[in-house]
């Protein structure tokens, strides 16, 4: 007779434990430096993860939800817009749209799993301003297609990459595709925090600036409010564990892909 056994869906301690050393000596150092808002952890966080992704702009922000919609409304979409997503995926997707003012508008998925072109074009309106494909379960969608979609009908591209961070299509990584993506660092991501943790990422210089300002409260590098915003600012403790954990960030997908494999 076999012996059952729960398996978790994920070891949140083992987060902790399997480098305890090392996480605490990241944090003492933050902590004992009183760093604890976009300091030198933060900066390198954002300045790695660009490099990684070949993007000009990386963001920490407080977590993803925050990211999707500040990747929106800097994007330039408006209340009233409708946004095409894909009816699986998060509830947060669908959220972020909402919360801005304009319509979720859900198309189907393929046999990946992930938003179908073909939907695409059949939900397309003409208040239709946005795609935003959700890249999920280590697999990037047909961004040739959806590229060429958005193209086509004059729309742009923002990209719910929370789960897919070393995900390609074509040798090219997800969130790198759009106008503008957000990436998210839940403890239960391959890269995840101790606790809610995101970025936005960009190659456009004006929405990566509208989006850093936004999220610090409308503030400019002087320090002036110059439109208003709100506060979701990834705080340095997070951003240097996140830090750490990138520098093995390789070694880490490929343990995942063997295990994937068994």
């Amino acid at each position: 007779m076999s012996e059952s056994r729960r398996v978790p869906f994920f070891n949140y301690p083992a987060l902790f434990t399997s480098h305890e050393d090392a996480y605490m000596e990241v944090m003492r150092g933050v902590l004992r430096r009183g760093a604890y808002i976009r300091q030198a952890e933060c900066e390198s966080l954002e300045a790695n993860v660009a490099k990684f992704l070949g993007v000009k702009h990386a963001i920490g922000v407080g977590n993803c939800t925050d990211g999707l919609t500040l990747a929106l409304l800097c994007a330039g979409v408006k209340p009233g817009d409708e946004v095409i997503f894909p009816s699986h995926t998060f509830v947060a997707t669908a959220s972020a749209i909402k919360i801005i003012g304009a319509v979720p508008v859900p198309a189907d998925i393929g046999t990946d799993h992930l938003i179908d072109p073909d939907s695409i074009e059949a939900a397309i309106t003409p208040k239709t301003t946005c795609i935003m494909p959700v890249q999920l379960n280590g697999r990037t969608a047909d961004m040739d297609r959806i590229m060429d979609i958005a193209e086509r009908h004059g729309l742009m591209v923002v990209e719910d990459a929370a789960q897919s961070l070393g995900s390609t299509f074509r040798g090219k990584r997800a969130g790198s595709f759009g106008r503008a993506a957000a990436f998210s660092f839940y403890p239960a991501k391959v890269l995840g925090a101790f606790g809610d943790a995101g970025l936005v990422v960009t190659d456009d210089d004006a929405i990566g600036q509208k989006v850093r300002q936004m999220a610090d409260h409308g503030r400019s590098a002087t320090g002036e409010v110059e439109f208003w915003g709100m506060n979701s600012r990834l705080d340095n403790l997070h951003a240097g564990v996140l830090d750490y954990q990138f520098s093995f960030y390789d070694e880490t997908m490929a343990r995942r892909r063997v295990l994937a494999g068994m």
